[in-house]
């Protein structure tokens, strides 16, 4: 082999190695982290058997969550195309509730709220 076709080989090797490193490095950054989700648009409740309904929007076909941190319990939706969910979640008037949302295997931060009092 002549000492240009081995030079030739070594460079093309030598890019094809580079340009490999480049592409497995991109697959290795991180995702953006998603935003957090809105405050729920309507907060019903608590009805006389201390639920309270929570309604909103959050991207499309993702999953609404909703967590009492007094009780531990929560609940999930999964939404369709439009986004929007209503939940209904065991909580009383000054309950501390995280709310997120996941979409494809990820999860948004979350935001906490309270549930407001009788007016």
């Amino acid at each position: 082999m002549s000492r240009a076709l081995g030079r030739a080989i070594g460079r093309r090797a030598l890019f094809a190695l580079g340009v490999s490193v480049l592409l497995a490095s991109a697959c290795l950054s991180p995702t953006l982290p998603l935003p957090p989700p809105n405050r729920p648009d309507t907060i019903e409740g608590p009805d006389e058997n201390g639920y309270v309904r929570l309604t909103g929007t959050v991207p499309p076909e993702g999953i609404a969550n909703a967590l009492n941190r007094k009780t531990g319990r929560g609940v999930s939706q999964r939404t369709v195309e439009d986004g929007r969910y209503d939940l209904l979640l065991g909580a009383e008037a000054g309950d501390e509730i995280l709310f997120w949302y996941s979409l494809q295997g990820e999860n948004s931060q979350a935001i906490r709220f309270e549930i407001p009092g009788a007016l």
